[in-house]
């Protein structure tokens, strides 16, 4: 493997050849031009070497970034998912009479705007639910229910009027699909996606086609399938959004989306169905923490997470086959990797695991997610 000189290292290398090409100069003595001449060679042949190593990155969909990555996704009809602005309803509050005009003003203390997409009135006192979408994209234009907005425009009749997000939330918002760290194939970022485009090239409807048909969709960060569930000719996928729900598992909403983009690009001679997972929690008790602080609490509380993200998986009735983790077949998840995440968190020493107390088995359909920890 070439490493490249340190610029110290090629500045020592350009005065000893001044030295044996160069008689009866010396650049180790003061005063010279040939030490200063040595190093402007060593420098710029250092930034040489730093360009062909950074050419060398941008060969490989592995190592490039930024634009390079782009081009590696155009090899293979691949291109980064772009950002999205969220969407949902907005309750409008009135004592009396109001009317809403379409394109009214809705905005949130940290300055993020929405839009109404449609209008609507009210008599008198009372509630009224409107369709907004961010005047901006990407994942912060998401909002939680009763989330309190100011009415900057568009509103009329009465002054008193309140508006919160509705309990429906505004979700959907998106930013520019990032490019992953090097030598990882997380089907979360841009970088995963061409990898697994590379090592599964497209089959005529194979289970790792559905796979990267249904990581196209914004917000998709795992998916799993399962062939002929209902028999010949059909496939269920399991889409999963970690990013934007807590267990991973998506709404009916975001089902829809995955379920309308598939309708698209599917086989024509295939049934298919997208499903959605459901959420098996796994109630976690501890014992004998030492020590029981609330900082080794908090890391434990968090390396459970984690495994529970790495390692969880939807099951199924599919044939488990190596190589094709991506299957939808049966599967439990072990109580030792609960065990070593709790070990692996910062400062603890020991600890026992009273539940559960085996391996956990999941029915077809199952995505295990952690639930309740408590410390005893």
């Amino acid at each position: 493997m070439f490493a490249i000189p340190s610029l110290k290292d090629l500045v020592e290398r350009a005065r000893s050849r001044f030295r044996v090409n160069l008689p009866g100069s010396d650049a180790w003595i003061w005063p010279n031009n040939i030490n200063p001449t040595a190093k402007v060679i060593a420098g710029m042949t250092h930034e040489v070497f730093g360009f062909a190593d950074y050419i060398q990155r941008q060969k490989f969909a592995l190592t490039a970034d930024g634009e390079n990555l782009d081009l590696h996704g155009e090899e293979v009809g691949l291109a980064r998912k772009p950002a999205a602005p969220a969407r949902g309803f907005v309750t409008v509050t009135a004592s009396s009479a109001v009317a809403i005009d379409v394109a009214a003003i809705f905005r949130r203390l940290d300055g993020i705007e929405y839009r109404a997409i449609n209008g609507g009135s009210l008599p008198g006192a009372g509630t009224l639910e409107i369709e907004v979408i961010a005047t901006s994209d990407g994942i912060k234009t998401s909002s939680l229910a009763g989330t309190p907005l100011e009415i900057v425009s568009g509103v009329a009749g009465d002054d008193t009027a309140t508006a919160e997000v509705s309990s429906a939330a505004i979700a959907g918002g998106f930013d520019v699909e990032r490019d992953g760290a090097p030598f990882t194939s997380d089907l979360s970022t841009f970088r995963g996606r061409i990898l697994f485009r590379k090592r599964n090239p497209p089959h005529g409807g194979s289970a790792a086609d559905y796979v990267l048909w249904a990581s196209e969709v914004s917000g998709v960060t795992r998916v799993y399938v399962e062939r002929l569930w209902a028999g010949v000719g059909t496939v269920r996928v399991f889409p999963l959004m970690d990013d934007l729900f807590s267990d991973g598992v998506p709404d009916d909403a975001n089902v829809a989306r995955v379920a309308d983009y598939i309708e698209t690009v599917r086989p024509a001679g295939a049934a298919v169905t997208v499903s959605r997972a459901s959420a098996r929690p796994i109630d976690v008790t501890i014992s004998g923490l030492s020590p029981n602080t609330s900082a080794v609490q908090t890391a434990i509380a968090a390396e459970l997470r984690s495994a529970f993200l790495r390692l969880s998986r939807v099951a199924g009735s599919d044939t488990a086959i190596g190589g094709m983790p991506y299957l939808a077949s049966p599967a439990a998840f072990s109580r030792s990797w609960i065990w070593q995440a709790i070990a692996n968190a910062t400062g603890e020493e020991r600890h026992a695991l009273v539940s559960p107390s085996a391996d956990i088995s999941l029915e077809v359909g199952e995505l295990p997610t952690l639930g309740n920890l408590s410390f005893v």
